[in-house]
């Protein structure tokens, strides 16, 4: 669906075009703070002293990026750990330290935003669910190339707030849009429990009231990533971060199976471990595997996936260049990286090449 005005907050792409990836070592060490206890103040404790004077910049920023990466992926410990972050006892430290590297822009964005009248956790928490709830409407529509994650949202909520209400400018085309799915909502991307509760359109603007059915989460946030048994966001749900390595390790020895493969796939849990699809993008060499990854959106969006479509362009299996087409965008994949595979010919297929010389040619 395509709006003829400019677009506004809802309209923009989640994260940021080159994330900071952290080491496996980093997102485990990070994702035991918050596995260890159900305590609220014990999780922002263990990432105060984390990320605190007492670490070396490089360990912070490794840890701050393993933070990022969980967030934006809406697990529940992506949620725990956001919800550590805001209640963190230095916030202005954080967002100077954040807005000084560009792979963590996605999180100094939120922080940015907090240095503003910062919500307290629980209304920001309700608000950035009904705007999930929003943005996964608009995505079913197609107004969004990819599903919004947990950063982006709380930072429009943040950014856009009175202290009461959320309130976003729209134009009047969008405008017109949010009206029908508010009319008429659509089926929730599965595995999310979306609520429009409180959620209304007031004069060319989008407004979200958290107190109108609003409840507290168990993380702290609401969770993206589907768990068994539903997506009731349940503490003891939550998939077992340590055993990653584990699951990487299974899915990489069955690269030359397809159809376990393909099951693995399919499986949220495991589609969303960082890094992981675009590893086996670059591992195998069936046709097949990689159609079924560039024709699902969840494999080759989010912040988990960010990898996938650039490795799809490198990749040196024969799929036909109509299915590739729409990975060569600057939505997809930077245009920093696109000129290099352009003029890098001999690490790509010729015809993907060419089209993206094309393209570049287009922008200019």
């Amino acid at each position: 669906m395509e709006l003829e005005d400019s677009p506004c907050a809802l309209l923009q792409p989640a994260g940021h075009d080159d994330p900071l990836v952290p080491t496996d070592a980093a997102l485990m060490e990070m994702a035991a703070l918050v596995e260890l206890s159900t305590d609220p103040l014990a999780w922002a404790d263990a990432l105060a002293a984390a990320i605190g004077p007492d670490v070396t910049a490089g360990e912070r920023r490794e840890r701050l990026a393993a933070v990022q990466m969980h967030a934006a992926i809406g697990s529940p410990t992506g949620a725990r750990l956001l919800a550590a972050l805001w209640v963190h006892p230095a916030p202005d430290t954080l967002a100077e330290v954040t807005a000084a590297d560009p792979g963590l822009a996605a999180l100094a964005q939120l922080l940015a935003a907090r240095r503003h009248h910062a919500l307290d956790l629980p209304p920001l928490a309700v608000a950035t669910h009904r705007m999930l709830s929003i943005l996964d409407q608009m995505f079913g529509v197609g107004l969004c190339a990819e599903r919004a994650d947990l950063l982006q949202a709380a930072t429009i909520v943040q950014s856009h707030h009175d202290g009461h209400r959320i309130a976003v400018p729209v134009e009047p085309s969008l405008a017109a849009v949010l009206r029908r799915l508010l009319a008429a909502p659509r089926p929730f991307t599965e595995g999310f429990a979306g609520s429009l509760a409180g959620v209304t359109m007031e004069e060319g603007r989008l407004v979200i009231n958290p107190a109108e059915g609003g409840a507290a989460f168990p993380h702290g946030f609401p969770v993206l990533v589907e768990v068994d048994g539903g997506a009731a966001p349940a503490a003891d749900a939550a998939p077992d971060e340590l055993d990653r390595s584990a699951i990487r390790k299974l899915v990489l020895d069955n690269i030359m199976t397809t159809s376990v493969l393909l099951e693995f796939l399919r499986d949220p849990k495991i589609s969303s471990i960082p890094g992981l699809v675009a590893e086996v993008v670059n591992r195998t060499r069936n046709p097949q595997v990689l159609e079924v990854i560039i024709a699902n959106r969840a494999l080759h969006t989010g912040f988990a996936n960010k990898a996938v479509p650039l490795a799809c362009l490198r990749s040196p299996v024969n799929v036909p260049l109509k299915s590739l087409r729409k990975f060569i965008h600057v939505k997809y994949v930077s245009r920093v990286d696109l000129k290099r595979l352009s003029n890098d010919r001999t690490g790509i297929r010729r015809e993907v090449g060419q089209e993206i010389a094309r393209y570049l040619e287009s922008l200019t």
